[in-house]
């Protein structure tokens, strides 16, 4: 299970740089699922994390929307986005197979999720609450620690499988932030494999996985017939 930490106080973000970085997420979003139609129609196990891939894509941006014309708590911000890339983690973990593209859209939620925030806890008004927001999260922080080793282990038979992080201990002597703990896992994974000969990919392949209907409509239109990527952020947004 991925390691849960307490949340951190800090002040609110201005709502002009909250309306950058909004968009910011929303591309991010958009990037997942442009990515993720590189595999193709995929069923079974397999399509449902893909699926869920996407759909974790939209609650990022669905988060930092938040930040549009209203203050919001930083923090409150990072302590929202914690779970989700703890589930992003264990969900592309759950795939039987972990082809290429998947890893680089969970990947990219990842990433789109850390730029979001660099951006929201860099804010000066923030002082060493922004600053701790950044420093307890980044690669090489140090502020939570856990007792066992995590990570890939590979078995005398030659698999591979992960060995999660525990429970915070104050005790710990091996350090647990945002990269090791739910960023590397993904980034080093030894089982990637080369995603499969392309099929057809169209929005309502994927909005379907979703649990979308293909007659739902946004402003008029159908979602169906709209690109994939802006039919999924649309969603987030309006839906």
């Amino acid at each position: 299970m991925v390691l849960i930490v307490p949340p951190h106080r800090g002040f609110g973000v201005l709502s002009q740089q909250g309306q950058t970085i909004a968009s910011a997420a929303a591309a991010g979003a958009s990037a997942t699922a442009s990515i993720l139609v590189a595999l193709g129609t995929v069923g079974g196990p397999v399509g449902a994390v893909i699926a869920g891939i996407a759909a974790l894509g939209i609650a990022l941006a669905n988060v930092f929307g938040g930040c549009g014309n209203t203050c919001v708590e930083a923090t409150n911000i990072a302590n929202q986005v914690g779970p989700i890339l703890g589930n992003n983690l264990e969900t592309y973990l759950s795939a039987p197979i972990h082809y290429a593209s998947m890893q680089k859209a969970a990947l990219n939620n990842f990433d789109t999720a850390w730029s979001a925030l660099m951006q929201g806890c860099s804010n000066p008004a923030l002082g060493n609450a922004g600053r701790a927001c950044i420093s307890d999260r980044q690669a090489g922080g140090c502020t939570w620690k856990v007792a066992e080793p995590f990570g890939w282990t590979q078995g005398s038979d030659g698999a591979w499988t992960y060995v999660p992080a525990g429970p915070a201990d104050p005790n710990g002597t091996i350090c647990w932030n945002w990269f090791s703990g739910m960023r590397d896992p993904i980034a080093n994974d030894p089982t990637v494999v080369p995603d499969p000969s392309p099929s057809s990919a169209t929005a309502t392949n994927l909005l379907s996985d979703l649990g979308v209907s293909s007659t739902a409509t946004i402003a008029g239109v159908p979602v169906s017939d709209l690109l994939l990527p802006a039919a999924l952020i649309f969603l987030a947004l309006l839906l």
